[in-house]
């Protein structure tokens, strides 16, 4: 087989420099498409969620995702955060297996996670605070009794909460919506 003379010709040391470099390219492209892209989950949620407080959100239907991948069996929670101010008390019930509640910075990230267990209390209180770099402007404030024990460092200022529900059948979901209500996000007022 005779290939033509401009492939003879060919150094390999570029091809395999050219093809290198092309998926170096590659990769750097698609990881930059992340944190260059036009809108994002905490963009979306911000313009529609009030700050510090716990919002039931409707329904999952089919064209009408407030965020993408939720699942259409399953209730939503939702609290848009900011411990810049004041740190924020979040409290929920997760009643059953399958109930969590998770927080996330404004990039995605999840940095807490906290499923229902069978041996654990279903009631979940905890304090929302600046991450470590910010919390000594915290420490010195006295305790109340009445605040959460359990302090959870969030790495950015502002996130969310989300608390998911699933949906066992219709005839629950009337339970689950009135745990969801009692699910609160509130600031602390040192």
């Amino acid at each position: 087989m005779k290939l033509p003379r401009w492939i003879r010709e060919l150094d390999w040391r570029a091809v395999v420099g050219a093809l290198l470099l092309g998926g170096i390219l590659h990769i750097a492209a698609t990881l930059a498409v992340t944190a260059l892209g036009s809108g994002n989950a905490f963009q979306r949620m911000r313009q529609t969620l009030p700050v510090n407080r716990m919002v039931i959100l409707p329904p999952v239907a089919p064209g009408k995702e407030p965020l993408p991948f939720m699942v259409p069996d399953a209730l939503y929670a939702m609290c848009r955060y900011d411990v810049s101010e004041d740190p924020v008390a979040v409290s929920a019930a997760l009643a059953a297996a399958g109930w969590t509640l998770s927080l996330h910075t404004p990039h995605g990230d999840n940095f807490y996670v906290m499923p229902a267990q069978q041996l654990r209390r279903p009631e979940v209180s905890f304090v929302v605070v600046p991450g470590v770099d910010r919390l000594s402007d915290y420490a010195p404030a006295p305790r109340r009794t009445s605040a959460p024990g359990s302090q959870i460092a969030s790495p950015s200022l502002e996130g969310l909460v989300v608390v998911r529900a699933p949906l066992r059948g219709l005839a629950w979901r009337a339970e689950a919506e009135a745990l969801l209500r009692r699910a609160s996000c509130a600031p602390v007022k040192r």
